[in-house]
């Protein structure tokens, strides 16, 4: 008997990416279908790889909880007030109270959707090198090739959340690696296990994305005119071999392998110089354009497309949602340390604070997700998952022990952001750097655990939570425990 999967793609979701810049994935709707006649065509794997980047977009995944919204609360982005008939549960986890039965409920969502996701890679990987014949020129390479990257991406951001502080406890259990296309639990395993079988994933899908067209090409940032298929243009809108290299970057340095991040961030560097990945052009950022260029479009590496992007915004920061909570920075924090603080590199002209940052009264609130007057643009879907500037942050992480060396790696970020370089730098400076670059997209809670660091939310000191397991490592969802 045939078996029959519920496919990931619903009509609901593809119908908003059958017009304007979401044609990119060209995915035809559907409900359901059999896994066997899913799977006999390229077409078909082409189909089921698009549903999981269009599924990473769950409110459960990165189009919130792991973006902008949960994570980045962990991570000290926001001011969260103490009413709570305004802030309800986000004051428990500002509080890294993860045992409340929302947030255990949240997680388990979270960690839920990223296994189905997984297991849906290891459909397409256990039925792909079988049927090799069906795919025409370097697409076979592509398909697995991405396969495996989300696989490992997804592990690696699990072991992230759920895992323990890498640097401290690196054969402390975590979390299951799956390899395998089944629904049969497996055990959690160290966390060091964990690390190799990311690291292979990627290794692995590097080289076979070695025939991809970014390398040679460019990103390929516009569609096909001639009606044919759109899949292998839109390359930073998909896990391409540069954005494979900078999960390798990011994974290295998580890992503590420091000389391999620092190779892997100087390769996508390179490529980044020869045009693939310039930095943004100042003139689309500051020179008063009808729509500026808040995400930096032609530095990322790697981002989600999705068509109702604007809700991020809407539903997190917009100020015309008062009396109902808005995130924000804290005041003190943006303009004394982050963005005001000359001893900290903070500057108001900063491209990363002009465009990002309106003020409305005496707040300032975050707009990089905002609508842009050109709805119909495909910027207007990005989510940055992963871009260039942070290869420079690793660069400069990397480069020496005491950092004095990687100076020079920040000072070229700061002048493609519009500001003075640095004498020198120290953990600190760098973290106010992963900050104004990275702010909103997911990755200061990892920083701060990666580095085993107060998470600064607080210009004092002694209000910010200092590092500990008990705030940098969240409890197995209580499906995988009694598993």
């Amino acid at each position: 008997m045939k078996k029959t999967i519920t496919a990931i793609i619903t009509a609901a979701l593809c119908l908003p990416l059958l017009s304007g810049c979401g044609k990119w994935l060209d995915v035809k709707p559907y409900d359901e279908i059999a896994e066997d006649d899913l799977l006999s065509t390229q077409d078909g794997f082409m189909r089921l790889l698009n549903g999981i980047y269009i599924e990473l977009n769950d409110d459960m995944l990165y189009g919130g909880a792991m973006t902008v919204e949960m994570i980045e609360i962990m991570g000290g982005a926001y001011t969260i007030g103490s009413d709570n008939s305004i802030w309800g549960n986000y004051n428990d986890i500002a509080s890294y109270e993860y045992d409340t039965d929302y947030w255990r409920t949240r997680f388990s969502e979270t960690w839920n959707k990223a296994y189905s996701l997984i297991l849906n890679c290891n459909l397409l990987l256990a039925q792909i090198d079988g049927k090799r014949e069906l795919f025409t020129g370097d697409n076979y390479y592509i398909v697995k090739g991405e396969a495996l990257a989300l696989r490992a991406m997804l592990h690696f951001d699990m072991l992230r959340l759920f895992g323990p502080v890498y640097s401290r406890h690196p054969e402390a259990t975590s979390i299951p690696y799956y390899t395998r296309y089944s629904v049969t639990p497996e055990d959690a395993q160290p966390a060091s296990v964990i690390a190799e079988k990311v690291l292979a994933d990627l290794t692995e899908a590097r080289i076979l994305l070695s025939v991809d067209p970014v390398i040679t090409e460019g990103t390929k940032m516009e569609g096909t005119t001639d009606g044919s298929s759109n899949f292998l243009n839109y390359r930073s809108l998909r896990l391409n071999y540069y954005a494979v290299t900078g999960l390798l970057a990011r994974a290295n340095l998580w890992f503590g392998n420091r000389e391999q991040a620092y190779n892997y961030a100087q390769e996508v560097i390179r490529a980044a110089n020869s045009g693939i990945f310039p930095f943004v052009d100042r003139s689309l950022v500051t020179g008063s354009p009808e729509d500026p260029d808040r995400i930096f479009s032609s530095e990322i590496l790697f981002a989600l497309s999705h068509a109702q992007r604007e809700e991020l915004f809407n539903n997190y920061f917009d100020p015309s949602r008062l009396p109902n909570y808005v995130f924000r920075m804290d005041n003190d924090m943006f303009s004394n340390r982050i963005f005001g603080g000359t001893e900290t590199g903070g500057n108001l002209d900063d491209y990363r604070c002009r465009v990002n940052w309106i003020a409305t009264g005496s707040n300032r609130y975050f707009y990089k997700y905002s609508d842009m007057a050109n709805t119909g643009d495909i910027r207007n879907t990005m989510i940055p998952m992963l871009r260039l500037g942070e290869m420079y942050l690793i660069a400069a992480e990397t480069q020496s022990e005491d950092l004095a060396a990687g100076v020079s790696y920040i000072n070229i970020l700061r002048s493609n952001r519009g500001v003075n370089s640095l004498a020198s730098l120290n953990n600190r400076l760098l973290q106010y750097e992963y900050i104004r670059e990275l702010y909103g997209e997911g990755q200061l809670f990892f920083m701060y655990k990666r580095m085993y660091s107060p998470v600064m939310f607080s210009v004092t000191d002694s209000e910010n939570p200092q590092p500990s397991d008990e705030i940098f490592v969240v409890p197995l969802p209580d499906s995988e425990t009694q598993n």
